[in-house]
């Protein structure tokens, strides 16, 4: 996820300034420079949201798969005892 945030926001940010640059007439080679730049810090910016983003799903999923697993284990446990009760009243 990180690497697909990190393109996006970078191509965007060159796009942006390009187009910026070409609306108000700005020379190319300064143009290109400028978008390179914010191609670059745009990446870093969208790799770091994109990698606290996968870190934060996964831990929510992991979290809720926990708690899953309990309320089965707790269920599993409440009915094997009903079980054994109904088995020691059998006797």
């Amino acid at each position: 996820m990180a690497g697909a945030f990190a393109a996006s926001l970078g191509a965007i940010a060159m796009v942006t300034v390009i187009l910026r640059g070409a609306l108000a007439g700005e020379a190319a080679v300064d143009c290109i420079f400028t978008s390179i730049g914010a191609l670059l810090i745009f990446s870093a910016v969208g790799w770091l949201s994109g990698s606290t983003m996968d870190y934060l799903v996964r831990q929510d999923l992991e979290s809720m798969y926990r708690r899953r697993v309990d309320l089965y284990r707790k269920e599993f446990e409440v009915r094997a005892a009903d079980k054994m009760k109904r088995e020691e009243a059998r006797q």
